[in-house]
Order: C-alpha cells, then structure tokens, then sequence
C-alpha cells in the first residue's frame, strides 16, 4: 500500500471517529480553520458543519478568552506541550454564550511535522451554574459563619481536631485561626480543661443531638479568663453518620459580671436598711462587695474639720484578716497624696485600670504602708465619692489584685449607686443621730434654765423683800442675766433653724473694735485685766449689724476676761485685705489643751469642767453670729500661753450694692 493511500485510510478512520464521538470534536488547521466537525461539536457551538468549514476558531471564541487560547495553541504545534485543557467560552450561532471545557492535542505526520490540531469540548454550563450557586451557598455560609458574634469551631469527628474557626473566636481567644486549626484540644488547653472538652464532644457524637455547657471558664490570649456557655452540635452525613461537631460559644463574662452587680447592689440596699448605725452598716457593704465583686473594699468616712478617717477594709481572702486590721490602722495624711485625697479634693471618681509599683509608691503614707500596699497584690484601682446634696460624706474604694480583673470606667456603673446607697445611709444614720442629740440638747436646755435661772431669781425674790435701794440693784442685776439667758436661748434657737435675722448696714471695722472696746473696759478693769487696743487707720469697712457684732466682741471679750488671771492682758485688733476684715481677741490666759479645741465652738461645752462659768452658749452663739455674716471663726491656742479667737466679715463694696453671700 502507497503512502497517499494509508494517509487516505487513516483520514477515513479519524473521520469515522470524530463523527461518531459522543463528545464534542474537531480537526483545525494550523491557521485556526475548521477541517471537520462532528454533530455533537456543532450542537455545543450551535452552527451547522457548513456553517463552520468557512470560520476559524477565533472566529467563535469568546474575545475575553481569545488571547488565553492562542498562546497554548502556539506552544502546541511547536511541540513545546503535548496537549493543554482549559475552560472556555465559546459565542454560539444566536449570540448565546456557552461555557465549554476544551481538550486540544496536535495531529503529527509520520516525520512528525505538525498537521492539525484536534479538539474535544464538552458543554460544562450546567456544570459551571452548579459549582457557581455552590460558590454563592458557601460564600452565603461563610458571611454568617464570620460575622455572627458567637464563636463558631468546627471539629472532625474522628480526631475532634478543629478544622475552622470564625474570626469572633480567633478575636475572643485572642490566637490566629490557623495555629489552633489542626490541632485538638489537649494541644490548645491545660490537661483537665482539654479532658472535660473531649468528654463533651464524645457525648455529643453518641447521643447524636445537642449537648449544651452552661458555664465554663476558659484562659484567653490577652482578655484573661473568660466565662463561655457552649452548645455542641452534631454534623451528621446523609446516613447520619458523623463527620463533624460544630461548637457554638457565647462570652457570658459581661452578663454575669452584671448579674453579679446587680445581686450586690440589690443585697447593699437591703443591708444599708436594716440599721442606723452606719458604721457598722457600712462595714457590712464592704463585706458583700469583697464576696463577689471586688478583691478588696475599703471605706473612708470624713470627720469635723476635714479630717478622713478608716472605717474599714476588708477582704475576698479571709487569709488577708491581719493585713485589713493593718491598713485599717492607717488613715490617709492630708499632707499627703492619696486615692482618697484625690476624691476629696474633686469630688469625682476615678479609675486606675494598671495599678503600677511607680503609682504605690507615689500614694503610701510610709515604709509601712507601702509594704502593706505591696502585701495586697492591687493591680486595678476604683475610687468613688460619697455624696449627699453635695456634701462630701466619704470615700468607698475597691480594688483588684486579679490581673484577669481589670476595672474601666465602665465599671462606674455599680460602684457609683452603691456608693449613692451608702451616702443615703450615712446621711440617715446622721439625722437619726442629730435627733437623738437634739432631745439631749433640750434636756440640758431644761437642765441649764432650771439650774441658772434658779439662782437669780431666788436672789430677786429675796431682795424684793429687803426693799432697800441696794437690794434693787442686785435685782436688777439678777432680772438682766435672767433676760440674757433667755435671749442666749433664743439666739441658739434661731441659729439651729438657720433663720438667725440679719440687717446689715456699712460699719467702719475701726471704729466698731474701738466701741467694742469702750463697752467692756469696766469689766476688764474690775478684773485687774489690762484691755489693749491694736488697730490702723487703714482698716477698711465691713458689711454687717452693728448690734449683733459688738455681741460678738462682748462674747469674745467677756470670755477672755474670764479665763485671764489678775494682771494679764487681752488685745483687740483688726486688719483688712482683699476680700474681708480679720478681727481678733487675744489674751495672756491659760489657753486651751489640744484635745479642747475642736469642742469650743460646741453647745453646752465648758472649758472649766468643775467650775461651771456660764451656760456655754456664748461661743456658738458668736459663731452663728459670725457665719450669718458670711465669715468665718477660728481660735489658735498654746496651752499656759493664752489664746487668739479669729473671725473675718467680708468688706463693703465701694457701691452701696450687699457683697454676695451676706445676708440681709
């Protein structure tokens, strides 16, 4: 057989099968033209056999696929590949298009010259619109999986290593994905976490539903540890065998820190209600905060003259007793800085989320006290004010010593309104003290009538049967002291209500200690007491009533004539500045012991405790006298060296117009 006709026969039997192949298939020449087609070729490109013996390829790939097309078909005929596949599309007949897979190799003559290329596509549309809606399913999927707030992890079942995890699991854990993916549990959790986790997972493959775990805590990356609640989920195949458990994880740390909150509170109110003794009240807040809330509960209370003092401390470990009863032992300097000093000086709270060894420092009262701050291991600070209608009762603070317990400002939220609540029990307990004191106050008001009114009016009943002239005086000396001390009385009266009448005028501060003085020079000369006089001409104008300052004068005066042994001395002065005029009284006396001198403003209160000198109503009368004026009154005092009783009233205004805050 020649040649011609084996290429002849070997043509006939390619024909046959290309025509007879249920796929696709074709014979190109080297320049893209059609040689022969078959049926199932045309019926995916949609042309007759005619229609494609006059076009090339090219001619019916789609333009977007053309140039991806031809350099494979290049690298074919000059035998740089054996054959190539690739995805194409094809632009039918109608201008449909169709998705196709093609299979191209290259027909060789026998000295392996390039003749044709030879084609095989199959129509993949249905194929691509399956895979397409499986690519939209999945990346339906994913978007919920990733962006629903819960942490989501999957497991194989065999293994129970993890195969994913959604983005709020890796943000809450606080790992990347993909160094937990592969790994099981005992390889990202301690021993006994990792146990009870496989137990759980173990649980849910065999039951084949559900398996819920209501709280469990968990050690995270950088948030510490966190309190999860977890649903188990099997993922079972069509045979409802198990190929997966899907665990669903929701942070409850918040919800229970909130129920915790609320629980404190709600026990705190209960608490605070149930006794009028505050102290003892609020040393039990501090014992319910420490059972849930806090590492460590504190409370400083504010005393007379702006003193704070410890109330108590207490602790989560019963362990710390002795390290409380020290800090307790301990209350702030005002001369130094202080959690509480901060609060009382701004009347706000504040938060210390890292409490550093530099900030212990900074805040301890001494070695001592350091080295108590360092024993209670704080490493988060919360320090609020306790306050009533803007009065400063206190300062309720709360500390942790948990580094996984960090406090924000968002922890405000529970400490401010129990800080609230125990500021109302305060100012309950303090009311139900004031009047408790008050019936003691009028049963020594009824002591002091019956006491001092008895004496003179014993002597008046006496006189008034002498009927001599002198008996007259004595009378009239009896009835004077008689109405002063119903005038004191009344004056306390007034003061205690706050309606203490003030009409005020402008007085020259000089000549006002001049006349004071003339007024009770007698009285001192009858004592054998020499009354000195200290004031400038510079001395400026005050805005008061002129009858109720030399009452003050003659508190002052008459008290220091009192207490000053025959020959001594009292100097009455005065000196203006910016704001105010400052009088004083001083006297070469006794003085007053260090322990007496925050009582000597106090109703009632005798200095000479075995020698009863009066009603001891004349200080608080002179310093209600002098706060009605919108000033102020303090004594400075050195025991067996005498004593200085200071008061101010602020200057009159160039213009006629009352200086704010004085009375009228």
């Amino acid at each position: 057989m020649s040649a011609e006709e084996a290429l002849r026969e070997s043509e006939e039997r390619f024909r046959l099968t290309i025509d007879a192949a249920p796929i696709g298939m074709a014979l190109v020449s080297l320049d893209g033209r059609f040689v022969r087609v078959n049926r199932a070729f045309c019926e995916v490109v949609g042309y007759e056999p005619a229609d494609l013996t006059n076009l090339t390829f090219q001619d019916i790939t789609h333009p977007e696929d053309l140039d991806t097309d031809l350099a494979p078909a290049g690298q074919l005929a000059r035998g740089e590949i054996p054959r190539y596949q690739r995805e194409k599309r094809y632009v039918r007949k109608d201008g449909t298009v169709v998705d196709a897979m093609l299979s191209a190799s290259i027909l060789r003559s026998p000295a392996g010259a390039p003749l044709y290329y030879i084609a095989q596509i199959q129509d993949i549309t249905e194929r691509k619109r399956v895979e397409k809606e499986l690519r939209d399913a999945n990346a339906f999927l994913d978007a919920i999986i990733e962006n629903i707030p819960l942490m989501l992890f999957i497991k194989e079942s065999a293994s129970l290593r993890f195969v994913r995890f959604n983005r709020a699991g890796e943000d809450l854990l606080g790992w990347p994905r993909q160094s937990l993916v592969g790994k099981s549990d005992f390889e990202s959790w301690p021993p006994e976490q990792a146990e009870f986790f496989v137990q759980k997972d173990h649980e849910t493959i065999k039951r084949g539903n559900v398996v819920e775990i209501d709280e469990e805590p968990i050690q995270t990356r950088h948030q510490g540890v966190r309190l999860l609640r977890t649903k188990k989920v099997p993922i079972l195949d069509a045979s409802g065998n198990p190929l997966y458990v899907l665990g669903i994880s929701e942070d409850i740390t918040e919800r229970r820190r909130i129920e915790e909150e609320r629980r404190l509170l709600a026990e705190v109110s209960v608490a605070l209600s149930a006794s009028l003794d505050y102290e003892q009240t609020l040393a039990t807040v501090t014992e319910l905060a420490v059972q849930g809330v806090v590492d460590w509960c504190a409370i400083d209370v504010m005393e007379e003259h702006g003193h704070i003092r410890r109330l108590k401390v207490a602790s989560a470990d019963p362990g710390n007793a002795a390290l409380c009863a020290v800090l307790e032992q301990m209350p702030p300097n005002r001369a130094l800085p202080h959690p509480a000093r901060s609060v009382v000086e701004s009347r706000r709270s504040f938060v210390i989320e890292h409490v550093t060894p530099q900030y212990l420092e900074s805040v301890a009262q001494g070695p001592e006290h350091l080295r108590a701050l360092r024993a209670t291991g704080l490493t988060s600070l919360i320090a609020v004010p306790l306050l009533m209608r803007g009065e400063l009762l206190g300062v309720l603070m709360f500390g942790s010593s948990n580094p996984d317990r960090i406090y924000r400002q968002d922890d405000l939220r529970w400490a401010e309104p129990l800080a609230d609540r125990s500021a109302v029990a305060i100012e309950n307990a303090r009311l139900y003290r004031a009047s408790v004191e008050a019936t003691q106050h009028r049963d020594q008001v009824l002591g002091v009538v019956a006491h001092d009114l008895r004496n003179p009016l014993s002597t008046i009943l006496m006189q008034t049967a002498a009927r001599s002239r002198k008996s007259n005086e004595v009378v009239h000396r009896a009835a004077t002291r008689m109405n002063r001390l119903i005038q004191d009385l009344l004056d306390v009266s007034l003061i205690e209500m706050g309606q203490l009448p003030i009409q005020p005028a402008r007085l020259s501060g000089g000549e006002l200690v001049v006349e004071a003085v003339e007024t009770q020079k007698m009285l001192a000369t009858s004592a054998s007491v020499e009354l000195r006089l200290d004031v400038g001409k510079d001395v400026a104008e005050v805005w008061g009533q002129h009858d109720r300052l030399l009452q003050v004068f003659e508190n002052l005066i008459g008290n220091a004539i009192k207490f000053t042994t025959a020959g001594g001395w009292i100097t009455v002065g005065a000196e203006s500045n910016d704001q105010e005029v400052v009088f004083w009284v001083a006297d070469s006396g006794g003085g007053i012991a260090p322990g007496d001198i925050p009582h000597v403003f106090d109703r009632f209160w005798q200095a000479t405790r075995g020698d009863r000198r009066g009603a001891g109503l004349g200080l608080p009368i002179t310093k209600g006298i002098v706060e009605a004026h919108g000033g102020r009154i303090w004594v400075e005092s050195t025991l067996g060296r005498g004593s200085t009783f200071y008061f101010s009233i602020p200057r009159a205004l160039p213009t006629a117009d009352q200086p704010s805050g004085v009375p009228a």
